[in-house]
């Protein structure tokens, strides 16, 4: 005879059960595109292809999306993390901030770097997860300076 086994959860495990965060496959690139317009559709199929790309998932919706490359082809660098409106301030961000930074970490990597624009309040978030500043600069055709933060990846 079968048991089945019937638990209550509360309402945020409901909501951590039906999220999650993983790996963009090449299937995703059209409802990446929706939070993704800062680069061409076939360079963002190709980080997808290249394993460069996480997706937030709420049931089989994507609602966010964290991109990055390697800087000087050592370091992980995030070039765009990005949550729907109507997800943010839920902690999503941090949850994804965390899940690649723990990616990274198992990949053998002992640092994350980022740039914001520093009139951007991005800037507090990332200071808020623990990314230090290391530099600034002024990019052509930008009037905020860009902000570069890096993280050591704790063992």
């Amino acid at each position: 005879m079968e048991h089945i086994v019937i638990r209550k959860i509360t309402p945020m495990q409901y909501i951590l059960n039906r999220m999650q965060i993983r790996i963009a496959e090449e299937q995703d690139q059209a409802q990446l595109l929706k939070y993704d317009r800062h680069i061409r559709p076939d360079r963002l199929f190709q980080c997808i292809r290249d394993g460069l790309v996480y997706a937030l998932w709420d049931g089989n919706q994507i609602v966010g999306i964290l991109r990055y490359n390697l800087f000087w082809q050592t370091i992980p660098f995030l070039d765009l993390v990005f949550i729907d409106e109507n997800y943010r301030g839920q902690g999503w961000g941090r949850r994804m901030m965390a899940h690649w930074e723990e990616s990274m970490r198992q990949a053998g990597y002992c640092h994350v770097m980022l740039s914001t624009q520093e009139d951007e309040s991005a800037k507090f978030f990332y200071e808020k997860i623990g990314y230090h500043r290391i530099g600034a600069f002024l990019p052509p055709e930008q009037e905020a300076d860009e902000i570069m933060y890096l993280k050591e990846l704790k063992p």
